[in-house]
């Protein structure tokens, strides 16, 4: 259940890591300029963090169910 879990969680927080992610891109005033190396932050690393932050969140919390 663990790795279900981590997957839900991690496919979930897929849209709001690029949202978080363009807004960063968009307060950086990167729209206004041509591709800089300062880009990958806010386009890639910081999106594939946090939907990476947030499977291991949804792994490290699994509890077991005990059925009656």
């Amino acid at each position: 259940m663990g790795v279900t879990r981590a997957v839900v969680f991690g496919g979930i927080s897929i849209l709001p890591a690029m949202l978080i992610g363009v807004i960063l891109f968009l307060i950086l005033g990167g729209a206004n300029q041509d591709w800089a190396n300062w880009m990958w932050f806010p386009c890639y690393i910081l999106p594939i963090s946090l939907i990476v932050a947030a499977g291991s969140y949804g792994w490290k919390t699994d509890t077991s169910v005990e059925v009656e």
